[in-house]
């Protein structure tokens, strides 16, 4: 449990946050770490289902930056938990289509409801949503990437979303 704690609080505290788009992989060490750690050292649990630590080390890995690594993890998962990740990854690099087609595999998800919660308290115009939308997310995050805002406020706003998104789906995958 303790590997997996350290390297959470490490990806936590990064400053700046995790940007939407990276070009590069954040801490090559950290994601070395992540794949060494074997299945109960990545989801702190003892006997952890096989998806529980697939959709948290392709978790990790991508709140670290390491898009391909991620990648090759959550394109493997053919459950909603990897469909997720898999979104996740391709908005991240660009790829924005991609990650809408991703998306509609999620469908609802156990996160959304809290994901917007958190979310409208940083962009209160977000109310207007109903409910946790990705493919609306998707579109501000392509807007603010093509706008090369992804530093300024509305940017900094959806990183900080983008981060809680993370986090929350994170700990959900701990326990998948």
């Amino acid at each position: 449990m303790e590997k997996v704690m350290n390297v959470i609080q490490t990806l936590e505290a990064r400053k700046p946050l995790p940007p939407l788009c990276p070009t590069e992989i954040w801490d090559p060490q950290i994601s070395k770490e992540i794949l060494m750690m074997s299945d109960n050292e990545v989801t702190g649990l003892n006997n952890p289902s096989i998806w529980a630590a697939s959709a948290t080390r392709s978790g990790l890995l991508l709140w670290n930056d390491d898009l391909d690594a991620s990648h090759a993890i959550s394109q493997k998962m053919k459950e909603q938990i990897g469909s997720y990740w898999h979104g996740i990854m391709h908005r991240r690099e660009g790829d924005f289509s991609n990650a809408k087609y991703w998306f509609s595999l999620v469908g609802s998800h156990d996160i959304f409801e809290s994901l917007f919660r958190q979310s409208c308290e940083i962009m209160p115009e977000l109310t207007e949503w109903g409910r946790w939308q990705p493919d609306r997310f998707i579109d501000l995050v392509e807007n603010a990437v093509s706008n090369n805002s992804g530093a300024a406020s509305e940017g900094e706003k959806l990183c900080q979303i983008q981060a809680i998104e993370i986090a929350l789906l994170i700990q959900y995958s701990r326990n998948a």
